[in-house]
């Protein structure tokens, strides 16, 4: 009989741990849905990224998304980092303000996994950050024949040797 009980009291806390997740996660997803519709309503926003920011708010209701982002981050993180171009964002304020709120809508939906996540996340930007480091640290030794051609050229365009008489 305890061991029914017990199990009926985790079971139930379990549920409303969920509900409580899910009501307080309603908040900041009417907030993106509002910053969806003001953004969908703006002059100049083309039909693709409508349909971009669409698939994100869907996608990012689902329990599967932080950890999907997680996984598809690392590739690009590397990318950015060994690359030497700069990262330029395009995205302006209002892409910001609903990534934002889907990101809050997200966490406040499914704190562990979510936390679970964004430490991988960190642990990857600092891995990667590393790596970066390094990899930079190698291109800056210069190669052999750069040492070569330094060498050659001090030695045969010595200066003129002027003499004491």
């Amino acid at each position: 009989m305890t061991h029914t009980l017990i199990a009926l009291v985790s079971a139930m806390l379990i549920v409303a741990y969920w509900v409580v997740c899910r009501r307080r996660s309603l908040v900041h997803r009417e907030k993106a849905a509002d910053l969806l519709v003001e953004f969908f309503d703006k002059k100049g926003v083309s039909e693709s990224d409508k349909d971009a920011a669409q698939f994100f708010f869907r996608f990012a209701a689902s329990w599967f998304f932080m950890p999907l982002m997680t996984v598809l981050a690392f590739p690009v993180i590397l990318g950015k980092t060994l690359s030497k171009r700069s990262s330029t964002s395009d995205g302006g304020k209002d892409k910001d303000l609903i990534i934002d709120e889907m990101m809050k809508m997200y966490m406040f939906r499914n704190p562990i996994t979510g936390a679970v996540c964004f430490l991988a996340f960190f642990v990857m930007v600092s891995a990667a950050m590393l790596l970066g480091l390094f990899a930079n640290r190698l291109r800056s030794i210069p190669s052999p024949s750069a040492v070569y051609m330094t060498t050659a050229a001090k030695v045969y365009h010595h200066p003129p040797r002027r003499h004491a008489h």
